[in-house]
């Protein structure tokens, strides 16, 4: 038996030496290296390294439902019903933000694409409307050592509907344009910074078909200073804008070359545009509260007050131009408007705007085309049952006052109001 347990155990240690041996010719694989994403915290929460690069990037983004109610706008008085006063939205947002440190600050990349799917009011246009859909570019723009270039909100822009879910069915409160634009920024330490911006005359231009506009010779120059403090924000802006026309005639052998009666010679005018804003940080009311005040004056320069088109209240008509054609030159369009709105947070979770704006237009110099005035005021209350989540009801007044044409008979109707309303359910991540 003794001889037998020596015989096993000589075995087995054979067998352990000759496991080891083979083992050790056999040759050794090196494990590859894991790229682990890695959070980067140099440019605030939400980025992370792209693997094997020194490139920080953070996605995000939103899906908006929304559904509105708007009174119709009766083009022609009686044939209200042909119009849709019901619409669907749905919205689907991606946005990338790319940052990387160089030597000369922080090169950044930023991109953000809307997809749009409306039906019914959305489309705005009379009579029943189907259901279309859009992609929009809504930012594409580079920023580096003080420079942006691309497509990106208008330096000139402050409020910018910050509070307020839409415009109504008139506009937007205040000038609120995303354009492409070249721009340099100097900071000054302490919050203060100044731009220098050339944005594309073509998302500032509206309606230059009554003054005979011709093409773009130089790009709207703005200029922007800005302060940021713990009690809030300031900011003072300008503009300046080309308006020149082309040498068209309308006579009595109707449109063409030469200047007829109503016609505009060859020429070029400069309008301008000024705004000044405020906005207030107010926790001593409650935490999350801002107040916004802005008011802007234009000449020759009508979309820096944030009105992009016609007015139109059922028989009531308020044409929109820049300028328009007296004796065949080029009269600049003045205008006005004002806007305010406060944020309140009832609790953590329940928060409610009130805005409200005016803004008036004067052609003294033409006597075919009407002045106008605009009132607008509206409230919305957003509940936030859970964190980027929003469900919000938003209600907008608009009243349009318009001075009698000259031709006019005196009975025709120069004022007129509408009401809409939006629920809106948000989704930000």
């Amino acid at each position: 038996m003794r001889f037998v347990s020596q015989l096993l155990l000589g075995g087995v240690a054979g067998l352990a030496f000759a496991s080891g041996a083979m083992a050790a010719d056999l040759p050794v694989r090196k494990a590859a290296p894991v790229e682990y994403v890695r959070v980067c915290s140099v440019h605030g929460a939400g980025f992370f390294y792209i693997p094997g690069s020194d490139t920080c990037i953070k996605i995000g983004g939103r899906v908006r439902a929304e559904y509105r109610y708007l009174e119709p706008l009766w083009a022609i008085p009686g044939l209200g019903r042909a119009h849709d006063a019901t619409g669907f939205r749905a919205v689907g947002r991606v946005n990338v933000d790319a940052r990387t440190g160089t030597d000369w600050g922080t090169l950044r990349a930023f991109i953000q694409v809307d997809v749009f799917a409306d039906t019914g009011v959305y489309n705005g246009q009379p009579g029943p409307a189907g259901d279309t859909t859009s992609v929009v570019l809504d930012k594409a723009y580079i920023q580096w050592a003080g420079i942006t270039a691309g497509r990106a909100t208008s330096f000139f822009d402050f409020y910018a509907n910050d509070l307020n879910f839409g415009g109504g069915a008139l506009g937007s409160l205040g000038s609120d344009l995303t354009v492409n634009l070249l721009a340099y920024t100097a900071t000054f330490g302490n919050g203060f910074s100044a731009t220098l911006a050339l944005e594309d005359r073509s998302a500032h231009t509206l309606n230059g078909f009554i003054y005979a506009q011709a093409g773009q010779r130089m790009p709207d120059i703005v200029a922007s200073l800005r302060v940021d403090q713990d009690w809030g924000s300031a900011q003072l802006s300008a503009a300046l804008h080309q308006l020149n026309s082309v040498d068209i005639g309308i006579g009595a052998g109707g449109v063409g070359p030469g200047s007829g009666p109503l016609g505009s010679r060859v020429g070029t005018e400069y309008g301008y545009a000024i705004q000044a804003g405020l906005k207030f940080d107010l926790p001593m009311i409650a935490p999350g509260d801002t107040l916004w005040l802005q008011a802007a004056y234009a000449d020759g320069a009508t979309s820096y007050l944030g009105v992009y088109g016609d007015f139109n209240i059922g028989p009531v008509f308020g044409p929109v131009s820049e300028a328009v054609i007296v004796n065949g030159d080029i009269k600049k369009t003045r205008g006005w408007g004002a806007t305010a709105a406060f944020l309140h947070y009832w609790t953590p979770s329940i928060r409610q705007s009130l805005f409200g704006n005016y803004t008036a237009l004067d052609y003294s110099a033409a006597t075919l085309v009407p002045d106008f005035k605009v009132w607008t005021v509206g409230s919305n209350v957003i509940w936030s049952p859970v964190s980027a989540f929003d469900i919000g009801l938003e209600v907008i007044y608009q009243k349009l006052d318009v001075d009698r044409f000259p031709a006019a008979p005196v009975f025709v109707k120069r004022s007129e109001d509408i009401w809409e309303a939006r629920l809106r359910f948000q989704r930000e991540f």
